[in-house]
Order: C-alpha cells, then sequence, then structure tokens
C-alpha cells in the first residue's frame, strides 16, 4: 500500500472486475499482551447436543498478500484453514464454500481450500453477493453505452440459470478518480441480501443510484434522496443520507443517529450491533460500535483507528492511522501506521494483531 493509501483513480472496466468490500485476517497477538477470550459457544441442551458453529475470517496477514481462512473460534489460538494465495476479495457462501470473481472464469464457488473450483457465471464483475442459503447469486454487470455512461444489470443466478431482472444508470465511461480524504472516505459500492433473505440492496456513491428489490427481483427501492454507507442489521437498512444516519424498518424510514457521518459500518455476526468509523475535521479518525435497537453508542479504543470489522461478535479489528506529514499528502489526511488491533466489546481490551485487512466473516452478519 502506498503512502497516500486514500487515493483513488480507477477505470471503469478495471472498478467492474474487482470485488470492492469494504469494506476488509486474524493472527496471533504479539506477546507480551493481554489475553483475548474465546469467543462464547451455545451450551447443549439436556437432550441434544448442537453442532458448534465455528468463526472464521478471510483475511490477509502482515508479510502476505495473500487471503488466507482463518479459524478464530479460539481467538488465543487462532488455526490458517488454508492459503488461497492469488484469490481476490473472496466472500463465503457458506462456513464450508466462499467465492469470489476470477479473471477467468468469471464468479466461482469453492470449497474452503480453494480447489476445486466450479464457474457460476462467466459475466460476473466484482460486485456480487450470496443470498442467506447459499442458494442464488447475486451480481452486477455493466454495459458500455454511447455519451459516456454504461448501464448496469442485476442479475439472479440459481438452479444454474443467470437472469437478469433489473437496469439502471452505471458508472462514467471511460474512468472517473478520487483523490481527496474526504472523496474516499465517501467512496462507496454496496451489493447484499438482508439477512433473512428477503430482499437486495445495490448503492453506489459515484453516481448515487441506490436499487432495493424483492428477492425474486422485484424492484421495492423506498422514497430516500440519497443512499450512501448502507448496512443491513435483521430486518432494518441503516444508511447515510446527507447529514444523518437513518433507518428503514417496515417500509418507514426515520433517523437513526442524527448529525453522524458514519463511514463503511458493518453489522455483527451476533446481530443487534454496527461498528463503524467517523472522522473529524482535522482528518483524525475514531471507531465506534452503535446498539441498533437503542442508538447507544460508545468509542472503540482511542483516536487514529480506522476500517473497523468484526471478526465474531466479541471481537472488533481496526487499523491505526496518522496525520500526514508535510509534503507527504495532502493536508488533513490520514494513512495508516502499519499497526493493527483487536479490540475485546467485554472487557474493553485492545491488543496489536497480526492481521492486515479482512475481506469477510462467517457467520455473516445477522
Amino acid at each position: 500500500m502506498n503512502a497516500a493509501h486514500w487515493i483513488r483513480a480507477l477505470a471503469v472496466t478495471a472498478l467492474i472486475a474487482s470485488a470492492c468490500s469494504s469494506t476488509p485476517p486474524v493472527g496471533n497477538a504479539p506477546s507480551p499482551s493481554p489475553s483475548l477470550a474465546p469467543s462464547p459457544t451455545a451450551s447443549a441442551s439436556p437432550s441434544t447436543t448442537p453442532t458448534p458453529v465455528r468463526n472464521l475470517a478471510l483475511v490477509t496477514l502482515r508479510g502476505s498478500g495473500s487471503y488466507v481462512v482463518r479459524d478464530l473460534t479460539d481467538i488465543n489460538h487462532p488455526r490458517t484453514v488454508s492459503n488461497l494465495r492469488d484469490v481476490p476479495a473472496p466472500r463465503f457462501v457458506s462456513g464450508a464454500t466462499l467465492s469470489y470473481v476470477d479473471a477467468k472464469r468469471g464468479l466461482v464457488r469453492t470449497p474452503l481450500s480453494g480447489s476445486p473450483r466450479t464457474p457460476i457465471a462467466g459475466g460476473a464483475g466484482g460486485f456480487f453477493t450470496w443470498s442467506p442459503d447459499g442458494k442464488t447469486a447475486a451480481y452486477m454487470s455493466s454495459r458500455a453505452n454511447s455519451g459516456g455512461r454504461s448501464t448496469m444489470q442485476l442479475h439472479l443466478v440459481s438452479g444454474g440459470k443467470d437472469r437478469i431482472v433489473s437496469s439502471m444508470p452505471g458508472l462514467p465511461s471511460p474512468g472517473f478518480g478520487c483523490e481527496s480524504q474526504g472523496c474516499a472516505d465517501g467512496w462507496d459500492f454496496h451489493l447484499t441480501y438482508s439477512p433473512d433473505g428477503r430482499f437486495i440492496t445495490w448503492a453506489q456513491s459515484v453516481t448515487d443510484v441506490f436499487r432495493m428489490w424483492t428477492a425474486g427481483g422485484v424492484d421495492v427501492t423506498p422514497s430516500t434522496p440519497f443512499v450512501n454507507m448502507s448496512v443491513w442489521s435483521g430486518a432494518s437498512f441503516y444508511f447515510l443520507d446527507s447529514k444523518d444516519v437513518k433507518v428503514w424498518r417496515n417500509g418507514v424510514v426515520s433517523t437513526f443517529l442524527p448529525g453522524v457521518v458514519w463511514i463503511r459500518p458493518k453489522a455483527s455476526p451476533g446481530g443487534g450491533q454496527i461498528v463503524y468509523e467517523t472522522r473529524d475535521t482535522s482528518g483524525v479518525s475514531r471507531t465506534y460500535v452503535v446498539d441498533a435497537s437503542t442508538a447507544a453508542v460508545r468509542q472503540l479504543g482511542g483516536a487514529y483507528r480506522a476500517d473497523p470489522a468484526f471478526l465474531t461478535a466479541r471481537f472488533v479489528w481496526y487499523q491505526g492511522e496518522r496525520l500526514c506529514k508535510l509534503n507527504e499528502c495532502l493536508p488533513g489526511s490520514a494513512i495508516p501506521t502499519g499497526k493493527t488491533y483487536i479490540y475485546d466489546l467485554q472487557t474493553g481490551a485492545e491488543t496489536e494483531s497480526v492481521i492486515t485487512s479482512v475481506s469477510d466473516v462467517w457467520p455473516h452478519p445477522a
């Protein structure tokens, strides 16, 4: 990563061909450090013993750019399940399967080992998601038009059939860029299913396009003037408008966090919480977690903590930042320090980590 990590200048074709996860692997904390307790597991009932759910993460570790599947069920003793090597921005389909976009094969599905690879959709670009039951893939494709604008189309793939169910305005062509901290913080492309599988949402910030569909592809987009930095938690859809964080519940939009401009929020695998970053006018980042029901907010760690992601329902990962020095990058901008951390929501302990990025976790947000 170069010093000005927030500078983005992407061609449309390159953007569509690459996965854009906000929104961001997990390793042992350096010694000495506070002990990180394992995530709690469900207790057995008198008559049955439930199958333990593994906490898995698709991450990169310090010293390597390759994604690995990391088992974090006992976070004090993380275990690498497999090394995916050249796989770009993978996502979990289930606790046994993952998916990503291959430059030659398109969207593929594979066991956690990374092999064999089963092609799903040859025309898929970088924006894709899977239904919670793992039976349907949704992805966006792009078609160039005359006049410097493209059309994007939503595809649903199930039972071996690839259907186009919706079309909408696409991205500028042949290219567009983003060179300021503020622009990079607002840069958002988000295609996702709701946790209950009833809805699919697409939001992209470049030309301010937002759509909501039923699982069958019927457009049910609510009347909202602007949607950015969106996330599902439970049956509620949270998003940033021009000045507040709003929530869509049962067809009604209301203010959730007045005056808050959050950056790349992510919901908890345990449900009921959302973690996010903010940045003040001087460029200092901070990380917070909010209760999705009560809107109660608390800060995690100190200042200069950015790009947070849940690893499990109990542990949050984020990276350290610092403001740029003179002539290093634009004034008021920040760059990573190279240190990353894991925060324990139960104890409040922050521990240094060897994880350098998080692409996805399993279980998915509830």
